[in-house]
């Protein structure tokens, strides 16, 4: 399933393509300044998964990351690197697959983050997640 969210109420929107056990498996590779321009990335990237273009680094970790291209312009990543380039060329190719068929969240997402003192007995980051209708 794809989603829009968003880490507060004025924070910029991203999509992503989440697995059925909740797991983000990829998102947009730029965030955006609006709800309808992501949508609008996200309509694009659908529209054109059959000729976006897979690419594979190597990170500094000497660990491989995806991206697909539109036209050398990258719209979107990987979440999470992997440790074999044949696995991170899957998991692009993948994606290619699932957005075929995933459907769209209609909602967008707004995560918060809250601070507790670790002194005061709590963790250190909690987070809560709040649904709003766009």
């Amino acid at each position: 399933m794809f989603q829009l969210y968003k880490f507060s109420d004025d924070s910029p929107v991203w999509w992503r393509l989440v697995s059925p056990n909740g797991r983000g498996l990829a998102r947009s590779a730029t965030s955006h300044p609006s709800v309808a321009s992501a949508r609008s990335s996200l309509d694009l990237v659908l529209a054109s998964v059959d000729s976006l273009e897979l690419g594979l680094r190597l990170t500094p970790t000497y660990r491989w990351h995806w991206s697909l291209q539109l036209d050398g312009t990258p719209v979107a990543e990987g979440i999470g690197d992997q440790d074999r380039r044949v696995r991170c060329m899957d998991a692009g190719r993948k994606f290619q697959l699932l957005s075929r068929v995933a459907p769209v969240e209609p909602d967008v997402i707004v995560f918060r983050r809250e601070t507790v003192s670790p002194r005061a007995g709590g963790p250190s980051r909690a987070a809560a997640q709040n649904v709003t209708r766009s």
